[in-house]
């Protein structure tokens, strides 16, 4: 079942956030939403910093679909962490597409 929201990539279920690419069976439990991850410059919500390290996410279309999810699970959302958790998740997704494209500029592709 679907709680009302779906993007590009996934679909807040009343159970999870589920990946809707072909192919890629990945879903994020909502009991484990307000799970925090403690790293060298601070504390974030685990899953957007998670996420933000695979290359085939869309970390926006992630970021967007973890808001909405946030919103409709039970819980109290820390803001100022979810803005710094979401401000985290870019700054490593950017990196990881950097570094992916200079691993592919060594091997010629």
């Amino acid at each position: 079942m679907t709680i009302g929201f779906e993007n590009t990539q996934w679909r807040v279920e009343d159970k999870a956030i589920v990946c809707t690419d072909d192919g890629l069976p990945y879903y994020v439990d909502l009991s484990r939403l307000h799970e925090t991850t403690s790293r060298p410059n601070g504390l974030f919500y685990d899953w957007p910093v998670h996420m933000a390290e695979k290359t085939w996410i869309d970390i926006e279309a992630f970021l967007e679909a973890f808001n909405a999810a946030l919103e409709a699970a039970p819980g109290d959302v820390d803001r100022t962490m979810l803005d710094r958790s979401c401000l985290e998740a870019r700054r490593i997704a950017h990196e990881t597409r950097q570094s992916v494209a200079r691993e592919m500029g060594r091997v010629g592709c």
